[in-house]
């Protein structure tokens, strides 16, 4: 019954709106509604016809922000949540399972997503060189293959334009002794185009997590024809930084921007912090080419990834026993990936009617080996460490094959119907130095059907139906394949399935009004949560079934000539359809506290807050001068599985000034200006401490913090 209440309301919001087509500018400008590419095969559609929920974010957008990752460029998008504890991590519409990625990110279309279970090193793509950021919060899976289920966030960076050489150079410093510089140049002959950029970011961070990151960039095109280009990317970066194990409620009230901190008020021994070193080379060889009706894309792409995790609790701790199983240990692991895809399509056209069908296939192969040694451990080892080194050494292999159709029937200037289809197959192997090994194959077939209606120019009303799947990151096989346990066993594993409903109306009424509102509903199957045998953690498997709705509004405008506003918010509502965890379950003391099998069926999935907001006004004056303000609203989320623990909403508000004047800008940014001390909180099972208080563990936001910087265009 909630579901269909929540459809009427958007079919009465959309009925609001609707009336207001009359306000269509026949005489603007502009359309800020720029092509895109993430949302299809096909290249050439604006953002206002694309029948799929997605947001675009410019340079200047970047630029005024004062983003320092791709999270903080996009974490106020409708639908979107920055999920965080000692590493960035994004959630859509709150898709995300433990200790995996939430989304898909791609830079030009290329995955960087790596490691074992499967994240992104933000940090690592500088925001500089980047030309848009594009963000479908609905499934990707057609186009891009099953990585996209849950959303995509594509990167497109800055290419050669005809005309002279242009060389950008930017610096700025702020909090934390935070150093940022970039530099490019890039411009077109009549043949050749080419981009070359490089960019360092070194930050002591605000607890003090030292991060130091340097990237570059070489971009290479032969345009054969104006709708014919080879290209070649090569890209390097590094990330160099430390992590902050989770604080107890004492330890962040009284360390809470320290990375090193005591253990507890009674007990001195100190926490350190965790280090990892990540570097990445990859580069790719591209086609596209586009005719009068037909059209080809297609590339082959490798990346190498090395990266070293250093667990350090007991650095710094002189009386810890070193003759310890549990002493401090380093990863190394090693990353390749080969990726092609092409993809291909015609355009028929009889009349009022056109029929667009286009194919495609891709092939990817990760192969994932890692190394575990106790390099700071007296030899020899006990028999529990070499066990440890035996688990922990890896040699994966992760293989997919995919082949797709999707196909865009236009009838006149109003209707359209979308409709695709992909095969997948998915191979793992997973082995251990134990010796353990596990064999596991998948195949599943996507599909989505996507009827639309254009009202008049540059709108668009339309209705999705969908269904993909997300496979298991090799981190849960390495798990299941090391406990062995009986409830959890590797071959048993199974991808989670995404069933999406989606209704959705987008316009551009004028300069004062751009809209776009879309709801949904989501179901998945197979969903993935931890497991636990009475006080033991042996992974994750999959649990069960949860339902995900919601509304998700943009607006945005030039109210007058000296300002501007943009209004953006999400209700979501996201609960288990049906499911078993192993939780505590409170007794008249703390001491009573049993864990139990629980049925979770009704309850709200933990860190998807109900509703989230931003409000901003810019105001432009003496020709030059621009000001930005945004206040940003985060509701209510809950903590644990059976809700008993919750974060309360919070206010943020940020503020940037910028002159700007000929070939050089001039600006500073404040965030968190009223110093908010929040936080992410994690206890999924709902464990109390002795005296009744949660036994949560806490990892800060980040507080107030100025940034000033200059940038130059010669």
């Amino acid at each position: 019954m909630k579901d269909i209440k929540l459809l009427i309301f958007a079919a009465l919001i959309l009925g609001l709106v609707f009336p207001l087509t009359g306000w269509a500018d026949e005489n603007k400008e502009t359309v800020i509604f720029e092509e895109i590419v993430v949302s299809a095969p096909r290249t050439d559609r604006m953002l206002v016809e694309t029948p799929a929920s997605i947001t675009i974010i410019t340079a200047e957008d970047i630029e005024e922000m004062g983003a320092a990752n791709i999270v903080e460029i996009v974490q106020n998008i409708p639908g979107v949540v920055k999920d965080s504890d000692s590493r960035d991590r994004l959630t859509f519409r709150g898709n995300r399972s433990p200790q995996s990625a939430g989304v898909l990110v791609l830079i030009n279309g290329i995955p960087a997503n790596g490691g074992i279970s499967g994240y992104t090193e933000y940090d690592g793509i500088s925001v500089s060189d980047i030309e848009r950021v594009e963000v479908l919060r609905s499934s990707g899976g057609i186009a891009f293959g099953p990585d996209a289920s849950r959303g995509v966030i594509n990167v497109i960076t800055k290419k050669g334009e005809k005309g002279s050489p242009v060389i950008n150079a930017g610096v700025s410093y702020g909090s934390w002794q935070t150093w940022k510089e970039y530099a490019s140049i890039s411009g077109r002959t009549d043949k050749l185009d080419y981009a070359f950029s490089g960019s360092l970011l070194n930050t002591d961070g605000y607890e003090d997590d030292n991060k130091q990151m340097g990237t570059a960039r070489l971009s290479l095109g032969h345009n054969v024809s104006d709708n014919t280009r080879f290209g070649f990317n090569l890209s390097w970066q590094s990330v160099d930084y430390d992590t902050i194990y989770g604080k107890t409620e004492w330890q962040v009230n009284n360390y809470r921007r320290d990375k090193i901190f005591p253990t507890s008020a009674t007990n001195s021994t100190l926490v350190n912090n965790r280090e990892n070193e990540d570097e990445n080379i990859a580069m790719n060889l591209e086609f596209n080419t586009k005719g009068t009706h037909s059209f080809v894309n297609g590339f082959i792409s490798y990346d190498q990834t090395d990266h070293v995790y250093k667990y350090l609790p007991k650095k710094l701790d002189p009386t810890y026993n070193k003759t310890s199983a549990y002493f401090d240990y380093q990863e190394d692991s090693d990353q390749d990936r080969y990726l092609a895809r092409v993809s291909g399509g015609y355009r028929f056209e009889n009349n009022d009617i056109k029929f667009t069908p286009t194919l495609g296939v891709d092939f990817e192969n990760i192969s994932y080996d890692q190394t575990k040694a106790y390099l700071w451990s007296p030899t020899p080892l006990s028999a529990s460490q070499l066990t440890a080194v035996g688990k922990g050494s890896l040699d994966t292999q992760r293989e997919r094959y995919g082949a797709f159709v999707s196909n865009e029937l236009d009838f006149n200037e109003h209707w359209e119907l979308n409709f695709s289809g992909r095969l997948d197959q998915v191979d793992y192997e997973v082995e251990s130095k134990l010796p353990q090994k596990v064999n596991n194959s998948h195949t599943d077939f996507s599909w989505d059907v996507t009827p639309a209606f254009h009202p008049v120019s540059n709108s668009t009303l339309y209705v999705s139906v969908s269904q993909s799947y997300w496979y298991p990151v090799l981190q849960y096989y390495k798990y299941a394949m090391e406990y062995g346990d009986a409830d959890n066993r590797a071959e048993d594993l199974k991808p989670e399935e995404y069933q999406t409903y989606e209704l959705g109306y987008k316009q551009y009424f004028n300069s004062k009004l751009s809209l776009a509102l879309n709801a949904y509903y989501m179901k998945v199957d197979n969903k993935f949560l931890s497991l636990y045998d009475n006080t033991t953690w042996k992974g994750y498997r999959n649990v069960g079934a949860s339902e995900h709705k919601g509304i998700e509004m943009e607006a945005s405008g030039r109210i007058c000539s000296f300002m501007g506003y943009r209004l953006l918010g999400a209700y979501q509502d996201a609960e288990w359809d049906t499911g078993t965890f192993r939780a505590y379950v409170w007794g008249a003391t703390p001491a009573g506290d049993t864990q139990q099998n629980i049925d979770i069926s009704g309850q709200k999935v933990p860190h998807v807050p109900e509703v989230t907001s931003t409000f901003g006004l810019d105001f432009y004056f003496l020709d030059n001068f621009k000001f930005s303000s945004d206040l940003n609203y985060y509701g209510k989320q809950y903590v644990d599985v059976l809700n008993r623990y919750e974060i309360d909403g919070y206010v943020t508000a940020n503020a940037g000034l910028s002159y700007t004047m000929e070939n050089f800008k001039v600006w500073v940014l404040c965030n968190n200006i009223f110093n908010r001390e929040e936080n992410n909180i994690f206890n999924e099972t709902g464990k109390r401490n002795a005296d009744g208080t949660p036994d949560n563990l806490y990892y800060p936001l980040n507080g107030r913090s100025l940034e000033m910087g200059l940038t130059i265009t010669f």
